[in-house]
């Protein structure tokens, strides 16, 4: 099966309709989608509402659940932060929130923590960030000390998680760990939408880098009078100039 996994798209609508155009040019018979659908972009409800609607896998990241929390919406599974670890993002947290329906957010307080499968022979398994917490991400820069932690005794096949917005596969222990990177906002140096393509009939992980509309999404952010500081969460936009506030 060639499955097409995205995650990170965090409101950026032109990226994700590039990913998924890709996607169906590679002939990918499953889309799985990792999380953080809607914050740091200026389209959030437009994002949730695509990834509902195509009906596919979906599980929640960590800012999903700080929306919810802006909400005042129960998820799934409550995320615990200290108190006050919210109070800097509340405001563009509020600001999206208003721009969601009842709809997305119900959406979003739904989505499970992972999703399982088990195809030609492997066990996959997918979540956020790791097998245990949506906000301990794995990066293949850690040494193995760091990484069997996060891992506790997890033996699927496959590992595939998103949240660092690097994307990576390599071997660990006898499994494969896995990072298709961000669609909508990539930290790697390559600005391009990110999401990769899982072959299991292979066992292969391709990495899929698509060029989007940035112009769009930056008129979007403008048109809507969005504007986030980009020395604190960074851009979900590298190609082109954050809009002014």
């Amino acid at each position: 099966m060639r499955i097409a996994i995205l995650s990170d798209i965090h409101g950026n609508v032109p990226a994700l309709e590039a990913v998924l155009a890709d996607a169906r040019e590679q002939g990918a018979e499953q889309l799985i989608c990792l999380g953080d659908l809607a914050f740091m972009g200026s389209q959030p409800g437009e994002c949730v509402a695509r990834i509902r609607d195509l009906g596919i896998p979906c599980i929640h990241g960590n800012t999903d659940l700080f929306l919810l929390e802006a909400a005042g919406i129960t998820p799934n599974r409550p995320l615990s932060l200290p108190k006050g670890a919210l109070d800097g993002m509340m405001p563009t947290l509020r600001w999206q929130v208003e721009r969601m329906a009842r709809a997305d957010l119900e959406f979003l307080a739904a989505l499970p923590f992972s999703h399982r499968m088990k195809v030609d022979g492997q066990t996959l398994l997918f979540v956020h960030a790791s097998p245990h917490d949506v906000m301990a991400g794995i990066r293949p820069t850690m040494s193995p000390d760091e990484i069997r932690p996060l891992l506790r005794g997890e033996e699927a096949d496959w590992i595939i998680v998103g949240h660092v917005h690097e994307p990576y596969v390599f071997r660990f222990e006898g499994r494969w760990l896995a990072n298709p990177g961000a669609v909508g906002a990539p930290r790697d140096g390559d600005s391009r939408a990110s999401y990769a393509i899982l072959d299991t009939a292979r066992s292969s992980f391709a990495v899929r880098r698509v060029a989007y509309d940035w112009e769009a999404a930056v008129a979007a952010a403008r048109e809507r009078g969005f504007f986030m500081d980009p020395d604190r969460y960074g851009t979900y936009l590298a190609q082109g100039t954050w809009p002014d506030k």
